[in-house]
């Protein structure tokens, strides 16, 4: 989602990392670094059947999904890029709904705090 939300964007702060980082097993391994001891990471589905239609999917996120919010507002003033983005997401829902659900891969990660 957020490759199909990157267009539209405006340019994030200096040093910000883009948030899809966080399911790269490494590189939440850096972040964590020696603080922690005992890491396991694996990756999961969460199967979610709550988008009867692609549509359905796309305003549920224009709604209430923050980073999804502020791209919108960011465009607000250009009906073209709007319309664009609106397109895009229901092609995105469309290409991963199937009998009215879609698997959402995840990383979940776990650690023990290191001894200080």
């Amino acid at each position: 989602m957020f490759a199909v939300m990157r267009p539209y964007a405006p340019p994030p702060p200096p040093g910000a990392q883009p948030p899809p980082l966080w399911g790269d097993e490494d590189h939440v391994r850096s972040l964590l670094g020696d603080r922690v001891t005992g890491v396991d990471a694996r990756r999961q589905a969460l199967r979610v059947d709550q988008f009867a239609a692609p549509e359905d999917f796309r305003d549920f996120f224009k709604s209430g999904y923050g980073p999804m919010i502020a791209v919108y507002r960011a465009i607000a003033d250009d009906p073209e890029k709007v319309a664009a983005l609106d397109a895009a997401l229901v092609d995105l829902a469309a290409r991963h709904l199937e009998d009215g659900a879609m698997d959402w891969e995840y990383l979940l990660v776990t650690a023990d705090r290191a001894a200080a």
